[in-house]
This record gives C-alpha cells, sequence and structure tokens, in this order.
C-alpha cells in the first residue's frame, strides 16, 4: 500500500476484565472434561464436568466459552440452556465464536452458579456434515484462548496507530503477569483464532524492514525467526517456521510504497484473517488504514495460567472400510466399516433408505446380479442416524459371452483362422468343448495343419468371469475337381458368345487362357475363333488344382445394323410404265449392300431378298436388280445374308423402298424489270427468285433453281445464279423445282424490261475528319443531307423517295437498305461509294438505281514522339521533334503552362518539364495532343570532402557521400572510365595506392572523376632486379598525396639505414654501397596530408633475397 504520513501514538489499554483484590492473590483456577462425539443437528453440552477452584475467592464476574478450533461461522453457534437467574447470557459474537456468561445478580459473584450454567451450555451446528471437530476454551478473561499454543490473544482497537507504536504499545500490556508482544502467527488454527475470529483487523510481528524480502517475526519468542522469502510470488520453503498467510488474491507481499510490515486485511479483503504488507503508518482511511493490533500473551517459561480450560467433541467418521471381492454374475458379499466412534449402521440409500444393521459388517442376505452400493454411517452413540455415509460398492461383473464366431474353409490341407466376438473380454481359444489345451487367445486364432474338417470351441473371460460353454467353430478342408463339359464347342460371331456362353457342368467357373498359370478371364470377354480356353470350379472357395480344355470356334456373321441406319432405297415417280402419278417404279435392291455387310467382305456371304417376313421360298425376290414395288407407294424388303462357309450362320434384316412423288407446278411464268441501271438499252439485272411463288403455287417446301436451257433443268446441270441475273444473257429460262424427295418438274420463265435512266456523271459528295479514338477511316454520316440534291436531279412534280445502298446488287433488288439514313458509319475505310435507289411511290415497279454518293473520311495527322527526354543543365538545349509523320502537317507546341513556344516542326528547350504538340493535316484535321516529359539531369560535382577511405586494414574501403553529388542518377566504377559501373556508392577489399574514382550520369550528362589515396605498408621486398617488388615504399602516398610526409627504416637493432622520400621510388636494400642481408627492418612514417594532419605509423617488413 501507498505510504502514509506518520500518526503516532500509543494506545495504551489495560483493559481488566477478572476483578481481584489485589495482584498477590491467586488467580481462579478452571478446570473441565468432555471429549464427545458428536450427533449432527442436535445440541450437545460443551462439558461433561466443569469446576472453579478459588482459594482466594477472588470474584468472577464473567466466563467467556469460545469455540477455539474448527469454528465455522454461520454454521456453528453456543447457547445457554437451564434457568439461570443471576446470570445473563451474551449474545454469541459470530465473528470471534464466542459467548459471554455474565454474573449480573447481587452481592459477590457465586462460583455454585456459574459452574452449574457453564455445564448448561451446549453446542449446536446447523448441517448434516459438520466439516471438522471443534474445540472450546472456557476462561475466566476476556482474552481468547487457542488450547493448542496455551496463549492468549486480544485486540486492541487504535485506529491510525503505526506499526512501531503498536510493537511498543503491545509490550506494554500484560495479562495476568504474562508479558504481551505483536502476535507471532505460525499455524492456522492460530491465523484463524487471532485474525478470522479476532474482534478486528491489524498489525502482527511480521516485517522484511531489515532485508527487503526476507519476512522474519521480530516480537516475542519467536523473534528473528523467517517465515517467507520474497514477493506475492515467494515461498516459505527454507525458512525456520514454514507457515504464512498472505492475502494471495491481492497478490500479497506486493511492497507498493516501501511496505515493510505484516498486517492482518480488513473484512471483505482476500481471505478473512489473511494478512498484507503495508508501510510503518499504512494509509489514512479505508481499508488499508490500521484499526488496531493484536496481542499475543504466553512464552516459553511463563508460570500455567489456569483461568482457561477447554474440551472438545468430535465429529463421527468412518475411519476404514474394506471393498468386497467383484461378482461374477450373481451372488452375496460381506462389507466391513470401522469409525471412530465404534458405532457404525448400514443403509442402501446415500440419504434415507432403509436402516440395514448395525455393527462392522455388513453381510447381504439375498444374492444381487448388478453392482450395488452400500453406505456406512458413523453414529455418535449407535442411535444417531444423523451425519455422512460412506459409499462402499459392490461390483457385480457380467459373465462375457461369445456373440459370434466365423467358420473358414480352407483349399486342401493346411492352417485356417477361426475369429469370434465376444460381449467382452478377451477370447479363448481350445481344442475340446471342456478341458482340453488352451490354443490360443485374441478374436481370432490360427489353427496348425489339419488334413480334414476340424472343429474348435471359444470362451471368453474379463474381470476373472469366465463364459458358461465354450462355443465351436469349424475349420472345412475342401478338395475340389476340375468342372466338366464337351470339346469343340461352335459358335456363330453374330451371337456375341462370351465364355459365360460355353456348356460346362461345375460350380463358380473360371476361365484362363493357359493349362496353367496366368490370371482369370471376365466371364464376359468375347470368344475367338480356334481358340483353345481353360475352366477351374471353384467350391467353398476352393478352386480346382487342374483345368478343363475346351476348344472354340467362331464362325462370322454380319452384324445387324440399326434399322435407323439403314437407309430407305427412294425413286421418284416416273412416266416409264406410261403413268408418273400411280406410285409404281423399278428399283435396284442390290444398292444397299455394301451398307448391310456392315465392313465385312461381300466375297464371304451370300444375300437373299423377300417380300414376306417369314422368308418363305414363295415370297423370294429373283430379280433384285431390276424390282418393280408391288405395293403402291413402296414397301418393305426382308433380306438374309449367309455365310458362305457355314449357311446356319445367318443374319436376318430388312429395308423400306418408298416411291416419291412430282411435286404440283405452274409451267409458264412471266418476270417483269425497269431498265433504271443508266444504260437504257433495254437490258437489266432481274431476280429471278421473285418468280418462285409463281411457280411453286405458294408451296415453301419446294427448292427452285435456275438454267439455261431444259436439258440443264431435268438434269440438274449448270445451274445459274438466279440474282442477279441480265437478260442479256437470255430471254427466257428454265426453272427446276424440287421437293424434299428430291423429285422435280420443269417450269419456263420469260423475262420482259421496261426502261428508265438516271442523270448521267451525278455524285454528291459528303466528307468528315477521322476524330474518335482509333485512326481506322470510319466515321458517322448523315446520309439525309444528301437526298434533297438527288431528288432536285429528277423532273419535279413526282413523288420520289431515296433509298440507300452498299451494292449495285441491293439497290436493284431493294435489299439490305442502309438504315437509319442519319446515322450510318461507313464500312470501307476512308472512302466508300453508296449506292442510290430513287423510287417512285406511284409506281413501284420502275426505279433509278446508281452509285451517287461518295463518302470521304480524311485521316487524323499521325506522328510519333518521344515521350521521355532528358535535359542536362550542363550541356547544351536540346530539340523536341515529331518523328514518323504520315503526312506533311503544321505543328504547334506548347510548355506546361499552356504557351506556345514554337510554330515550328521542332522545339528547343532548356529546362524540365512536360511539354505538347499538336500536328494539323492540309485537310484541316487535328491530330490528338501527344506530349513529351523532359527530365532535367547534371554531371556529377565531387570533392576529397565527399570521399571517405578506410585503410591500412584487412579490408580497405573507399565510400562516397552522394549527398553533394548532384540531381542526377548516378553509377560509379574504380580505375577505369569504362567501367564495370556499379550502383553501390563504395569499394570493398581496395589494394593499397592511389586510385581514380570515375562517377558516370546514367542519363548521358558525362563522367566526373577524382584521384584518392589508399594507404598501404608492404610486408616484404624482393630486390633481384626482376622488375617486380624492387623497392620497398608506402602504397599510396605521392606529390599529390602526403608529399612531405617523412618516413625512416632502421634495421633490428634500431640503426637508422635512410629516409626515403614520399615521390621516391622506395628502398633498394642498400646501406652505405652494400646489400643488406635478408632479414626484417623497422619503418617509422609520419603522414602529413596537405591541411597539415599528421598520421603517424610503426612497423616492419621483410627484405627477401
Amino acid at each position: 500500500m501507498k505510504s502514509k504520513p506518520n500518526n503516532a501514538h500509543i494506545s495504551l489499554i489495560l483493559l481488566l476484565l477478572i476483578a481481584i483484590n489485589c495482584w498477590s492473590q491467586q488467580p481462579p483456577e478452571l478446570t473441565a472434561t468432555g471429549n464427545q462425539a458428536y450427533c449432527p443437528l442436535r445440541d450437545i453440552p460443551i462439558v461433561t464436568d466443569f469446576n472453579i477452584t478459588n482459594p482466594d475467592n477472588v470474584p468472577i464476574n464473567n466466563i467467556y466459552i469460545q469455540i477455539s478450533e474448527g469454528y465455522e461461522r454461520g454454521e456453528d453457534s453456543l447457547i445457554l440452556t437451564g434457568s439461570h437467574p443471576n446470570i445473563t447470557e451474551g449474545v454469541f459474537n459470530n465473528t470471534e465464536g464466542k459467548l459471554k456468561l455474565e454474573w449480573t445478580g447481587s452481592g459477590t459473584p457465586n462460583d455454585s452458579e456459574l459452574i452449574a450454567a457453564v455445564k448448561d451450555v451446549q453446542f449446536r451446528n446447523n448441517t448434516v456434515n459438520p466439516s471438522s471437530d471443534k474445540a472450546f476454551s472456557i476462561t475466566a478473561g476476556e482474552a481468547n484462548y487457542l488450547p493448542s499454543t496455551d496463549h492468549y490473544y486480544e485486540y486492541v482497537s487504535d485506529i491510525g496507530i503505526t506499526w512501531k507504536n503498536a510493537k511498543i504499545a503491545a509490550e506494554a500490556r500484560t495479562y495476568y503477569d504474562r508479558q504481551g508482544y505483536l502476535a507471532t502467527i505460525t499455524s492456522i488454527e492460530e491465523a484463524i483464532l487471532s485474525g478470522d475470529q479476532a474482534a478486528g483487523a491489524g498489525w502482527i510481528g511480521g516485517s522484511d524492514e531489515a532485508v527487503e524480502g526476507t519476512w522474519r517475526w521480530v516480537t516475542g519468542p519467536e523473534t528473528g525467526k523467517s517465515f517467507w522469502f520474497g514477493d506475492g510470488n515467494g515461498t516459505t520453503v527454507g525458512t525456520d517456521i514454514p507457515f504464512a498467510y498472505w492475502n494471495t488474491s491481492n497478490n500479497e507481499p506486493n511492497n507498493l510504497g516501501d511496505e515493510d510490515f505484516a498486517h492482518v486485511t480488513a473484512p471483505g479483503i482476500g481471505d478473512p484473517g489473511s494478512w498484507n504488507d503495508l508501510s510503518n503508518t499504512g494509509e489514512s482511511s479505508g481499508d488499508y488504514q490500521p484499526k488496531g493490533y493484536i496481542v499475543e500473551y504466553g512464552a516459553p517459561g511463563d508460570p500455567p495460567l489456569n483461568i482457561s480450560t477447554s474440551t472438545k467433541i468430535y465429529i463421527p467418521r468412518i475411519t476404514a472400510t474394506t471393498t468386497p471381492t467383484p461378482i461374477c454374475g450373481a451372488g452375496t458379499a460381506t462389507l466391513t466399516a470401522t469409525s471412530n466412534t465404534s458405532f457404525v449402521i448400514w443403509y442402501d440409500a446415500l440419504t434415507g433408505g432403509t436402516n440395514l444393521r448395525s455393527g462392522d459388517t455388513y453381510t447381504i442376505p439375498s444374492p444381487i446380479s448388478t453392482t450395488t452400493t452400500y453406505y456406512a454411517l458413523a453414529s455418535s452413540d449407535g442411535i444417531c442416524e444423523t451425519g455422512e455415509r460412506t459409499p462402499i460398492t459392490v461390483v457385480v461383473n457380467t459373465i462375457p459371452t461369445i456373440t459370434s464366431t466365423t467358420n473358414t474353409t480352407i483349399c486342401g490341407a493346411g492352417t485356417g483362422t477361426l475369429t469370434a466376438t465376444a460381449s467382452a473380454g478377451t477370447i479363448n481359444w481350445y481344442d475340446m468343448p471342456t478341458g482340453g489345451i488352451l490354443m490360443g487367445t485374441g478374436t481370432s486364432f490360427t489353427a496348425p495343419v489339419i488334413f480334414s474338417t476340424t472343429t474348435y470351441y471359444a470362451d471368453a473371460t474379463e474381470n476373472s468371469c469366465t463364459t458358461l460353454t465354450r462355443t465351436p467353430a469349424t475349420i472345412t478342408v475342401q478338395y475340389t475337381t476340375e468342372p466338366l463339359a464337351t470339346s469343340p464347342q461352335t459358335f456363330c460371331d453374330i451371337e456375341n458368345a462370351t465364355l459365360a456362353d460355353l456348356t460346362i457342368t461345375g460350380t463358380t467357373i473360371l476361365w484362363y487362357a493357359n493349362a496353367t498359370g496366368g490370371t482369370a478371364i471376365n466371364p464376359s470377354e468375347l470368344l475367338v475363333n480356334n481358340t483353345t480356353y481353360y475352366a477351374t470350379q471353384t467350391i467353398n472357395g476352393c478352386e480346382s488344382p487342374t483345368r478343363l480344355a475346351i476348344n472354340v470356334s467362331v464362325f462370322e456373321t454380319v452384324v445387324e445394323l440399326p434399322s435407323a441406319n439403314i437407309p430407305i432405297l427412294e425413286e421418284c415417280d416416273n412416266s416409264i410404265d406410261g403413268d408418273d402419278t400411280n406410285g409404281f417404279t423399278l428399283f435396284n435392291l442390290t444398292d444397299n449392300e455394301a451398307v448391310l455387310l456392315n465392313g465385312k467382305n461381300a466375297s464371304d456371304f451370300t444375300f437373299s431378298y423377300f417380300t414376306d417376313p417369314t422368308y418363305v421360298i414363295s415370297s423370294e425376290i429373283t430379280n433384285p436388280t431390276n424390282f418393280e414395288n408391288t405395293v403402291v407407294n413402296g414397301q418393305t424388303i426382308y433380306v438374309r445374308i449367309a455365310n458362305n462357309i457355314d449357311n446356319s450362320c445367318t443374319t436376318e434384316t430388312s429395308f423400306e423402298i418408298q416411291v416419291n412423288s412430282l411435286p404440283v407446278i405452274q409451267y409458264n411464268v412471266t418476270l417483269k424489270n425497269c431498265d433504271e441501271d443508266g444504260t437504257p438499252d433495254g437490258f437489266t439485272d432481274f431476280n429471278l427468285t421473285e418468280a418462285d411463288p409463281f411457280i411453286t403455287n405458294g408451296d415453301t417446301t419446294l427448292t427452285v433453281t435456275y438454267y439455261l436451257n431444259f436439258a440443264d433443268a431435268d438434269s440438274g446441270n449448270n445451274a445459274i445464279n438466279p440474282s442477279p441475273f441480265n437478260n442479256a444473257t437470255a430471254n427466257t429460262v428454265y426453272a427446276r423445282a424440287e421437293n424434299l424427295n428430291g423429285c422435280h418438274r420443269v417450269a419456263t420463265i420469260t423475262l420482259e424490261v421496261s426502261t428508265t435512266s438516271f442523270p448521267t456523271g451525278y455524285m454528291n459528295n459528303l466528307e468528315q475528319c477521322d476524330a474518335d479514338d482509333s485512326i481506322d477511316g470510319f466515321e458517322i454520316f448523315d446520309l439525309t443531307q444528301a437526298s434533297a440534291d438527288i431528288i432536285n436531279q429528277f423532273p419535279t412534280g413526282q413523288n420520289l423517295s431515296v433509298h440507300y445502298f452498299r451494292n449495285l446488287n441491293d439497290a436493284q433488288l431493294k435489299k439490305n437498305e442502309i438504315l437509319p439514313q442519319d446515322s450510318y458509319i461507313n464500312e470501307t475505310p476512308f472512302l466508300q461509294v453508296l449506292y442510290v435507289r430513287v423510287q417512285s411511290e406511284d409506281n413501284g415497279d420502275c426505279f433509278g438505281v446508281g452509285a451517287h454518293v461518295t463518302l470521304t473520311v480524311y485521316t487524323r495527322p499521325e506522328f510519333e514522339v518521344n515521350p521521355a527526354e532528358i535535359v542536362c543543365l550542363n550541356l547544351p538545349p536540346i530539340t523536341l521533334a515529331p518523328s514518323n509523320a504520315q503526312g506533311i502537317y503544321t505543328y504547334e507546341w506548347f510548355n506546361e503552362a499552356g504557351t506556345l513556344i514554337s510554330s515550328q516542326p521542332t522545339a528547343s528547350v532548356t529546362e524540365g518539364g512536360i511539354y505538347t504538340v499538336i500536328a494539323t493535316s492540309s485537310s484541316g484535321c487535328a491530330s490528338f495532343p501527344k506530349t513529351v516529359t523532359v527530365t532535367e539531369s547534371i554531371i556529377a560535382t565531387i570533392t576529397q570532402n565527399d570521399i571517405s577511405v578506410t585503410d591500412d586494414s584487412e579490408n580497405n574501403t573507399i565510400t562516397i557521400n552522394t549527398v553533394n553529388l548532384g540531381i542526377g542518377e548516378y553509377e560509379f566504377s574504380l580505375d577505369n572510365s569504362n567501367g564495370p559501373y556499379q550502383d553501390e556508392p563504395i569499394f570493398e577489399m581496395v589494394a593499397p595506392g592511389i586510385h581514380t574514382i570515375f562517377i558516370q550520369d546514367k542519363n548521358n550528362c558525362g563522367i566526373a572523376s577524382i584521384e584518392v589515396s589508399v594507404i598501404g605498408f608492404p610486408n616484404f621486398f624482393t630486390p633481384n632486379n626482376d622488375g617486380f617488388n624492387d623497392t620497398w615504399q608506402i602504397l599510396g602516398v605521392s606529390s599529390d598525396f602526403y608529399p612531405t610526409s617523412l618516413i625512416y627504416i632502421f634495421d633490428r637493432y634500431g640503426k637508422l639505414i635512410t629516409q626515403i622520400r614520399p615521390t621516391s621510388e622506395g628502398w633498394n636494400g642498400w646501406y652505405n654501397n652494400e646489400q643488406l642481408p635478408a632479414t626484417d627492418y623497422w619503418f617509422t612514417a609520419q603522414l602529413i596530408d596537405e591541411d597539415g594532419n599528421i598520421r603517424v605509423k610503426k612497423g616492419h617488413f621483410s627484405l627477401i633475397r
């Protein structure tokens, strides 16, 4: 809890609850007996005897009786019975579990009346099953007495007292010469009496002020003893007194605000009587404000204080039971139970039920067949039947049964497996119905090798209960012979005979392609000519070990076609017999033979034709190639197709012959037309089909075709196009009218022409620009704009109408007219001529037709521009220009603000932005605007300040700071302007020396370069004049980098050998004109850059010869 200001004060309250004349008098001594068994829901005296010894006649004004152990608030209470006129029974304190008896008579209190009153105090509990035994303390003082510690406990109310002041105040209190101290609570009984059953909540004697997290008792005889380590997740393990009663619901102790002192929680906070930690002062108000403290009286060496005594009652309980051995099927059993009262009563129900008997044992009088539970009650006196009953169950196990068995059959001598199922338990297999040998266990059993049918027996066992009668299961040994049949056997292939059609005697026949081996053939498989098949039979699942051979011959026949697949032989009625309407004509019946053979070879079969379905000889047709039907309009012909090798294999079928009637037509028709094709020569185009309804008498089922002569029309050869047909070819044509059956007649058509004319050379032009998204040469025209001018070409006073068509044919035939006229989209791109039909509404037979309207679509200007350009700010301006122009145009260029910057084909720009160009053609059609996005870029700007070098290392690196390079997009290369280039501005594993960095603008605005120095100190040199490593010099120094540096070389003894300049080739291994030996030498270098900064480097290298 939060720390609050100390409101320190010491409250020393001496409550003398026993009125005595002087402290030198001997205190009264209380004695009591009583250790009784309790019958629930019955009141019971708390003592069996009670006495007060008071040699100095110290007046006893009050007797306090408390349920000091096992108290259950709300269930337990104490009451005074009998008549005691001089003694008043106080209200039972439900919090403390305490009853006060107060002397209220006149004069000195009478001990005998107090004794009688105590003997009349009774304990009462309102539950059937009290939770625990009870202990009663009887004292002549108000402090609570706990018999198990022989200590007294007192709650002192003092709101706001600090823990330290409470410790002082508690230690200033005494109780009958016993020194007080803040309570130290070491058991649950003590916690309940001093906390839960106290008159209030307050301080106790625990603290972790000395060592945070180590809680010790710091008062009384337990001073210094640890009882808790840690916070709310701590433990009592390893402590001196392993008991604590913290409020776990708030994870106490939680040390919120330097909380170092133990305190019993306020009512309603956590478990009653539990603890929390508070600061020395606690809160100033509320549940975490100290309300007082708890004082404990008692320590080792204290003189006996007999102003208190105690008694107990105990709850009758069953202390032990014996579960009887389970029963198989049905039976009886004996149950046993013992109690802490020596009285046991037996029942047949958990509550109520029948009182079966009293005593430690109960034998079930008659057999039971189901599991049954009996109940034992520990009685306080053998009469009391109230209390908790303990169940004892007699288990009756069902005897398992064999519910099913599965017999099996084996083929010849061998082993077999039997199976069985049981209602429960393990299945056992025997070779005899009783006794015998146990052959195996489990739901399946595999027998040893047997040669004849053998029976085995099964039972089941569960919970030591076994089936009363064994169930038989048999393994049948089956020996199977091969089946019986004749061989060979013959068939016709039209039968589609299968293996199943072979005649054979046997059971469950299987067919094979070989005498041995292989797998069985499907019995639905078709038989194959000149093939031997092999058969077995299977009896009781056992297949015969040998196979019967059967030879098969299959003779070929024709497979009969469905009638729908056989065409009807049709002939048109003709006048060969003198009458083309009587329904008789000649047929060649053999025309259907190729179809009837259904793919078979004609040389293998003979055909016979009949008029009767019974195929009687008298109905046979002897002249099938020239047969005249005997039934008007047609009949059924019956056909027999026989195999030439075996004429017993035949196919019988039939087909229809049909005589079709000729169409009914008009033989002569005249067709008229007007000469309005612009050439008044008496010739014009006809649509011959206009004669169709006159020829056919309106029969639309007839098909009409046209020919130049009768012979072609009769034969159906050389048909002409009926539309358009110009009478310049012929003025008479012939029409073949053919019905749905293909039968025809021929009519003669006479063509007559009336002449009209249209103005010569007339043409009306309509023009549009192609203004949609795609330049496709198509646009919308309003043709009515030409109609008035067209009508004006004809004499006035006529009732004329103007019609537009795509071609001359459509215009002449007045079909496929263009409608509506005011929104026509040309169908030929860019240029299209339309045909105009001007027709008199008074005389529709004649009209004027011609190509008199031209539709022109001018193209929108087409060209291209590069949509993206780069302008380098460090280079001259760039020129924007169109490309791939599809014509000669004028141009206008605009900047982003819409300002015209050029009226020429090109525009010069010096800065970035979005530029727009529009082209216009000579026909006045403007292009769609096109844009060019110009992006600015520039060559890189680089200085030494933009470069960081890490050298003289295992990984020399050069890093370019790109912030100041410019607006371009750059890539980087080391020592080669031609690359390769990289995007990352860092180079790793760079060799020591002078290097050039090249920075290239990706937009081709140029390459910038700068030299950098990477310092390195060679580990060796080889002065052998081979041109490699002949001198030793620091790498990365030059006249531009560290030119004033000082470089000294020493031998191993520190002698100066030479000083070399940064701009020299270095040391060659000589000293005073002598070659120095191959060994290690030392150097000291002071590298001085152009700003005067000095780098000092010392090291050594090897001279190798």
